[in-house]
């Protein structure tokens, strides 16, 4: 009895040590799986999970090098792959190397950019009225369109300099304020109204709107989202499918239902009214998203996705960015250095020439 006892705690033993084996082998990563860099800049990237010795090695060392202590080094435009090898296993970092940019400003360097108009236009469909300013060339003709959707308590104006930039390279750009959105908000409605679903209805009724311009080629159009905004365009993209030509994600706020979720874990201790970063938030904001779980109502989108975030983001986590890219059948995570959730006049330099440079593409 005692050798069959024995027999059983060592099997047992055996594979409780083989199932730590795989936790601590998934629990191994690299803290960053893309960088962009400008030329002569560095970034360092490091093994987490693990003490073990790292090889490092690039796959191009005229676009970017890395020392044995995993330090990057960017060397001219292009593209390469970092990879660190520990364990008899190998991780890598896409890195994207951009030009160091001139003394001068586009503005002042490009002679192609188009003159451009700006002008208020409300969209109005059952009882609601939805502000913002479309930013177009001035010129006669049919242009592909971007619809800009800002992110909690946000308005259209956070993206003026993404629209002006956008129009004066040849894209109609519309950025509107959700019904409700915001304490500044232009549009019609209270923000104890307002929902996730909501504001999904207001981006439907401006997609609808905006692709029967006549300045609008309606075959092709982009969805552009920043933080909770960039949540609900990736719910619309399920929707409305092959009828956008691409999605642009700036750190898409997807663990908004698994925050809430956590804050409040019973519905019936949800109050009627939240005061949450300066707006008043109803409870159907949070009862909607309950039972809501953000990956298993997207990633049937079928074309291209650009996600921009920044590597000091405090309030959309890493993982949930490595999780959108993996759920989309063609995506692609840009990591920006030290980049947080709203990114700086250099961050967002780079940022807009990546989202023009993906419209131009498609």
């Amino acid at each position: 009895m005692n050798k069959i006892f024995k027999k059983i705690c060592i099997t047992a033993l055996g594979v409780l040590c083989a199932a730590a084996t795989i936790n601590a082998a998934e629990k191994v990563k690299l803290n960053k799986t893309s960088l962009v860099l400008e030329e002569g800049s560095q970034a360092s990237l490091k093994i987490i999970g693990s003490k073990k010795p790292v090889k490092w090695s690039s796959s191009n060392k005229k676009i970017a090098t890395v020392s044995q202590k995993g330090k990057v080094n960017a060397k001219k435009a292009g593209n390469c792959k970092i990879t660190a090898k520990t364990n008899s296993k190998k991780y890598i970092c896409k890195v994207k190397v951009t030009k160091k940019p001139a003394d001068t400003t586009p503005a002042e360097t490009n002679e192609d950019k188009e003159k451009i108009m700006v002008k208020e236009l409300i969209i109005k469909e059952n009882n609601r009225e939805i502000y913002g300013k479309v930013y177009c060339p001035e010129k006669e003709g049919k242009y592909p369109a971007v619809i800009l959707s800002h992110g909690y308590n946000g308005t259209n104006s956070d993206f003026v300099r993404e629209c002006t930039y956008f129009a004066e390279n040849g894209y109609v750009a519309y950025a509107y304020d959700f019904c409700g959105g915001s304490a500044r908000s232009k549009s019609s409605g209270k923000s104890t109204d307002m929902t996730i679903f909501t504001e999904k209805e207001d981006l439907l009724t401006v997609f609808n709107y905006i692709q029967g311009l006549e300045n609008v080629n309606p075959e092709q159009m982009f969805l552009f989202g920043g933080s909770q905004g960039g949540f609900v365009t990736s719910l619309v993209a399920e929707e409305l499918k092959e009828k956008t030509k691409g999605m642009i994600l700036y750190f898409p706020a997807l663990n908004i239902p698994d925050d809430w979720r956590r804050n409040y874990p019973e519905t019936d201790k949800i109050p009627e009214v939240t005061d949450f970063w300066g707006l008043q938030l109803g409870k159907e904001f949070f009862l909607s998203i309950h039972d809501f779980y953000t990956f298993d109502n997207i990633g049937s989108y079928p074309n291209d996705v650009l996600i921009i975030y920044g590597d000091k983001d405090n309030i959309v986590p890493y993982d949930a960015m490595l999780e959108a890219e993996k759920a989309y059948n063609s995506a692609e995570l840009v990591v920006l250095e030290n980049e947080g959730h709203g990114f700086s006049s250099i961050g967002g330099k780079k940022a807009m020439e990546m989202v023009l440079d993906f419209m131009n593409k498609h």
